[in-house]
C-alpha cells in the first residue's frame, strides 16, 4: 500500500514570545505574551521575579495583520 506524500501544511495561528532579563543572573527568559502582572522564574538560575506584562491591544493589532498567522506564510511556497 502506497502512501501519499502529505502537502505541507499552513500556519493556523500565532504566539508572540517576549524576552525577560533575569535581574538576578541576566539570563534571558522566555515567556508567551505575559498578558497580566506574573512572576517568572529563570531557567537558568531558578528565582523568581515579577514581569511587566505587555500590552493586549498591541497584540490582537500584530494579530489582526497576520490574519492570526496565516498572512505569514511564505506566498513562493504556497
Amino acid at each position: 500500500m502506497s502512501q501519499r506524500p502529505v502537502q505541507p501544511v499552513q500556519p493556523h495561528g500565532m504566539e508572540f514570545l517576549f524576552f525577560y532579563r533575569c535581574p538576578h543572573c541576566a539570563h534571558q527568559v522566555a515567556l508567551i505574551s505575559p498578558l497580566q502582572p506574573a512572576m517568572a522564574q529563570c531557567d537558568a538560575c531558578g528565582k523568581t521575579f515579577p514581569v511587566v506584562p505587555v500590552d493586549v491591544r498591541s497584540i490582537q493589532y500584530v494579530r489582526l495583520m497576520f490574519a492570526n498567522g496565516k498572512a505569514a506564510a511564505d506566498s513562493d511556497f504556497i
